[in-house]
């Protein structure tokens, strides 16, 4: 009778699950809509906020040729490894501490570190007379070439049509770190991009302008 209870039990476990795809674990809360798992901690209004991490699969890999108790490589695997690989190991196939991902026939190191800043691709600045209030759109001008629409894009064969960009002007924040100061002058640069200047010299051969992007 236990064993029959404990089958009914468990049929109507997997039946819930079913009906129910998207799951919580660790709150009676229901899952974010967009989550397939959701981990929460608490109930009320900590819902949110937790106390505990989540710990993924702690394995040790010899190499980024590595199987790990499989027969082959499954696309997608995210684990951390704590093994340092031996330098018999040919270098190209070396591993290290921290976490790592398969793409289907080998494990790649997630590169967790990031530069959140990067140059204004050049673009020409006209000084080749004297004048106040002069205005470039540094993020269409940033757009434009990264979209391939400056006229003037090329690319390798496999490359794809035009390289990843910010959509909007206000993902940005503008600056100007350094510039010729016998060439410009009274620089501003506004939220959306758009840079206004004095040029109260023609250039010289030495005559620049810094331009960064940071990410928001």
């Amino acid at each position: 009778m236990k064993t029959r209870i404990f089958i009914l039990a468990s049929l109507l476990a997997l039946s819930y699950l079913n009906m129910h795809a998207q799951v919580t674990i660790g709150s009676g809360e229901a899952p974010h809509e967009k989550a397939l798992l959701d981990l929460k901690e608490g109930n009320g209004t900590n819902k949110d906020e937790s106390s505990k991490g989540f710990f993924l699969p702690r394995v040790k890999l010899a190499s980024t040729a590595d199987f790990f108790g499989t027969n082959d490589h499954q696309e997608g695997t995210i684990v951390y490894n704590r093994n340092t690989s031996e330098k018999t190991v040919p270098a190209a196939e070396r591993v290290s501490p921290g976490f790592y991902y398969n793409n289907g026939t080998k494990w790649e190191k997630l590169a967790l570190g990031y530069t959140n800043w990067f140059h204004m691709p050049s673009i020409p600045i006209k000084t080749s007379e004297n004048k106040t209030g002069q205005t470039i759109d540094l993020y269409d001008k940033y757009k434009a070439q990264f979209s391939a629409a400056s006229g003037n894009f090329v690319k390798s064969t496999d490359a794809p049509a035009t390289i990843p960009y910010f959509p909007s002007a206000t993902d940005l924040y503008y600056y100007v770190t350094d510039y010729d100061p016998d060439v410009f002058s009274n620089i501003t640069i506004d939220n959306d991009g758009v840079m206004t200047y004095d040029v109260k010299a023609a250039a010289t051969d030495y005559t620049f302008m810094n331009i960064i992007f940071v990410l928001k």
